[in-house]
Parts: structure tokens; C-alpha cells; sequence
């Protein structure tokens, strides 16, 4: 059974350095071991770190840090890629263009519920609340403005005013 002295002087290195490098090679019952076994598990370690397989410290694997490089800049590759082909949609851009929409559907629906007031009066001489039609149509409003995760900001809000509904859909014409 060799002392960390013996293996210090073995590998040449210091007493102080034997423990952190038997630890670093995994040796964990040094005692057990010759002389020569330990100093060919130093050697191979050693081998594996000039061939960049491990490094010095043993905090990193220099072959597993290169492939994960690798990976990532793969994956970057196939994302420009993807953006060069327009297979990629900028989720900003596409939220922009989606409250412009929304703001439009939002507006030919409520001007729709108006029209529609018109056409029910006309046809069949009664006089519709539009404000009933209005309530459907913010209740659709509020549900598809859910879509828009929270980013609804640039749509007024429709809230359940019924009053407003009915103020804005009146105009008059009822």
C-alpha cells in the first residue's frame, strides 16, 4: 500500500497535488492500488488531455464543449436557413399585423350590427335595440381579443358597457 509521499514521488508531482489529481482521475481507493497502476491511470489522464479530450481541472470535457459549439451553430445555420426560405415569421411583426386586423374585424362588426338594425326595421317594421346586437357582437369581440395574449393594447377595450354599446351602434337612426 503506497503513501501519497511514494506516489508524489513517483509522478513527480507534489505531495499536495496527489490528492486533487487522484481525484480528477476517479482513483477514490488509491491504497489499494501499486505504484504502477497509479501512475499509468496518470499517464492515460494526461494523454486525454493533450489529445483535448479532458481538461486539466476535469471541470470541463473539451470534446463535449466542441460539440455542443457545433450543435449550436447548426441549429443557427437552419434558422437563417428557415428565414431565408420565409419559413420563419417574426412573432412581433405578426402580432402587429394581427391587431390590425382584429381593429378591422372589430370595426365591420360593430358598423354590421348598425346595417343589420336598419335592415330588420325596414323588412320588418320594428324598431331592434341595437344594443342587443351589440352585446353578441362584443361577446365574440372579447373572445377572439383573448388571442391576442394580453398584447390587446392597441384595441379598445369592449369590456361588458352595454351602455357604450348601445350609444356608439345607436347614431341616431333608431
Amino acid at each position: 500500500m503506497p503513501t501519497q509521499l511514494q506516489i508524489a514521488e513517483h509522478l513527480g508531482i507534489t505531495q499536495q497535488a496527489v490528492s486533487k489529481t487522484l481525484d480528477k482521475m476517479g482513483i477514490v481507493e488509491w491504497q489499494l492500488l501499486s505504484l504502477d497502476q497509479i501512475r499509468l491511470a496518470y499517464i492515460k489522464r494526461l494523454r486525454e488531455v493533450a489529445a483535448g479530450h479532458a481538461s486539466i481541472d476535469g471541470q470541463y470535457d473539451l470534446n463535449k464543449e466542441r460539440v455542443m459549439t457545433e450543435r449550436v451553430d447548426r441549429e443557427l445555420k437552419q434558422y437563417q436557413l428557415a428565414e431565408k426560405k420565409k419559413e420563419l415569421v417574426n412573432v412581433e411583426t405578426l402580432m402587429t399585423e394581427l391587431s390590425i386586423v382584429f381593429q378591422g374585424m372589430r370595426q365591420e362588426l360593430l358598423s354590421r350590427d348598425d346595417k343589420l338594425k336598419t335592415e330588420l326595421d325596414t323588412l320588418y317594421g320594428i324598431d331592434v335595440d341595437v344594443s342587443i346586437l351589440n352585446e353578441h357582437t362584443t361577446d365574440v369581440l372579447n373572445h377572439l381579443s383573448r388571442y391576442l395574449n394580453g398584447r390587446a393594447g392597441s384595441l379598445p377595450a369592449l369590456g361588458g358597457n352595454n351602455e357604450a354599446a348601445g350609444e356608439n351602434g345607436d347614431n341616431g337612426m333608431g
